[in-house]
């Protein structure tokens, strides 16, 4: 009788570093992190809806209590965050981040290298004017808007944005994390502008009006004016 002889194989992981957003914590009260979270997020709902999220404890020099950490991470998750990482000083934090399951990042010796993402071939065109409320997504895609963004709008790109009228509401253009990407517009009067995470709202911009290009710049979103 032949026995059959079965090769067992573990899993074939890969190293992947995936676009999150650094959530930097400046109080340990439940309803003032709230407040501040609601805020931020309401700038831009769909950066981040469902968005992974580490948590910047570094203006603590000591270590949080794991209680208050734990109520921190529960009202990220209300607001649909998904916390799965801390950092902060290393020997202060480490063993929270590990008393709340949470994965720990060395951010402060300086930021990984992103992942080279495949270019973003497809395009999407709109014709007509994005009205307020109204969202659009191009998932891996371009989007080519040939009308105007009305304040209340969201346009929501994987690749870059181009607008053909004036752009209100808010654009959000490498949603995937790729960051050479741009946003244009014919007349530029936003309330956000982000680009793989990194996003300025209009109390923000540099002074100018006019045509635009909005671009990262290392870390820094840059809005240059072309008139």
């Amino acid at each position: 009788m032949n026995q059959a002889i079965r090769q067992e194989q573990g899993l074939k992981l890969r190293g992947r570093l995936v676009a999150s957003h650094q959530l930097p914590v400046t109080t340990t009260d439940p309803d003032t992190f709230g407040h501040q979270l609601s805020l931020t997020i309401n700038k831009a709902p769909a950066l981040f809806k469902q968005a992974p999220c580490v948590l910047d404890v570094s203006a603590f020099n000591e270590a949080i209590e794991i209680d208050t950490l734990s109520r921190l991470l529960d009202i990220c998750r209300k607001h649909q965050l998904i916390p799965f990482a801390l950092t902060g000083e290393k020997k202060i934090h480490l063993d929270c981040a590990a008393a709340v399951n949470l994965a720990w990042l060395d951010l402060k010796a300086g930021q990984p290298k992103k992942e080279k993402l495949a270019p973003i071939e497809d395009t999407m065109v709109i014709t007509t004017p994005v009205r307020s409320g109204q969202q659009i997504y191009a998932k891996n895609a371009n989007l080519l808007i040939m009308n105007q963004v009305s304040a209340g709008a969201e346009v929501v790109a994987d690749g870059n944005i181009h607008v053909f009228g004036a752009l209100r509401g808010r654009a959000i253009a490498g949603a995937c994390g790729q960051p050479n990407v741009e946003v244009v517009c014919q007349q530029m009067l936003a309330e956000l502008i982000a680009i793989a995470g990194t996003y300025v709202v209009q109390e923000d911009f540099p002074a100018g009006s006019g045509p635009a290009r909005c671009r990262l710049d290392q870390d820094s979103l840059v809005i240059d004016y072309l008139a």
